[in-house]
């Protein structure tokens, strides 16, 4: 199973997974993507859960 959390430090709207991924390591995450949220595209973290 996956989980997702929002990134605390990632700014603005979400366009390059590969930044947002970057931006997720430094949050202790293995990895991260870009999902739609309302509007806004928003960076999310991910690991196994």
């Amino acid at each position: 199973r996956t989980c997702q959390s929002q990134s605390h430090k990632f700014k603005g709207a979400c366009f390059s997974d590969t930044n947002c991924a970057s931006v997720c390591r430094t949050e202790n995450f293995p990895r991260g993507q870009c999902n739609q949220h309302h509007v806004e595209r928003k960076c999310y973290c991910e690991r196994d859960c």
